[in-house]
C-alpha cells in the first residue's frame, strides 16, 4: 500500500500500472492481483485508508482541551489538510472522477459529509452560545459549512494554479487562512478577539 500510495503521488493513477507497482516491489504481478485483483482495488483501500486515518485524528482532536473553540477547529483542520497532502493523489486534479468510480466509496465519503456538517453545526452553536457569533452563523451553517467542504476537497488544485511556487506547507496556510476569514463577518467582537490571534499566524496570505 505504501509503494502505491507513492507511486500514485509522484507520477498520478493514470500513469501507474499494476505492473509498475509489483516491479517497484520486487514482486510478480500475478503476487499482486491476490490481494489486489485491480488498481481499482488498491485506490479504494487508500481511499478508504485516508478517511479512516481523518477520523482517527477528529476524534483523537476533540479529546484534548484547548483555549477556544477556534483553536480546536484550527488545529483539526490543520491535521485533516496534513493527510490529505500525504494522500496527494485523491485530491490533485482527478478527485471526482476517483470517487465516483468507486460507488462504495462514494457512499462512504458521503455518509462522512453528513456527519462533518452535523460537526460544524454543532460548532456553529457553540459559538453563539459562548458570544462567539451571531445567531444568524447557525441559519447559514448549511451554505457555510458547503463553502468549507468546497474549499477542503480543492485547495490543493487551486493552490497548483495560482501558488505553484510555494512549498506544501505554505499552500496549507494559504488555505486555512481563507477559511477561517470566511467566519469573520459572523462574529461579535468577543468571537473576533478570539480569533484574530490565529489568523496573525497566517497574516502574510
Amino acid at each position: 500500500m505504501i509503494t502505491s500510495l507513492e507511486l500514485f503521488n509522484k507520477s498520478g493513477i493514470e500513469e501507474v500500472s499494476l505492473r509498475d507497482i509489483s516491479s517497484k516491489l520486487n514482486i510478480r504481478v500475478g503476487n499482486l492481483n491476490y490481494y489486489f485483483p485491480s488498481k481499482n482495488d488498491i485506490v479504494h483501500a487508500l481511499c478508504m485508508d485516508f478517511i479512516g486515518k481523518v477520523d482517527e485524528a477528529v476524534g483523537e482532536i476533540f479529546k484534548r482541551s484547548f483555549e477556544n473553540l477556534f483553536e480546536l477547529m484550527y488545529r483539526q483542520a490543520d491535521i485533516i489538510f496534513s493527510i490529505q497532502l500525504e494522500y496527494r493523489f485523491i485530491f490533485n486534479k482527478s478527485y471526482a472522477e476517483i470517487i465516483t468510480s468507486l460507488p462504495s466509496v462514494q457512499e462512504h465519503f458521503t455518509k462522512v459529509l453528513k456527519i462533518r456538517f452535523d460537526e460544524w453545526m454543532n460548532f456553529h452553536t457553540l459559538l453563539v452560545q459562548q458570544k462567539l457569533a451571531q445567531r444568524r452563523i447557525i441559519t447559514d451553517s448549511y451554505p457555510l459549512s458547503y463553502i468549507l467542504n468546497i474549499l477542503a476537497l480543492f485547495w490543493h488544485q487551486e493552490a497548483s494554479i495560482y501558488l505553484p511556487d510555494l512549498k506544501d506547507e505554505h499552500k496549507k496556510e494559504h488555505a486555512l487562512s481563507i477559511m477561517f476569514h470566511a467566519y469573520k463577518p459572523y462574529l461579535t467582537k468577543k468571537g473576533l478577539d478570539q480569533l484574530m490571534p490565529l489568523l496573525k499566524k497566517l497574516e502574510h496570505y
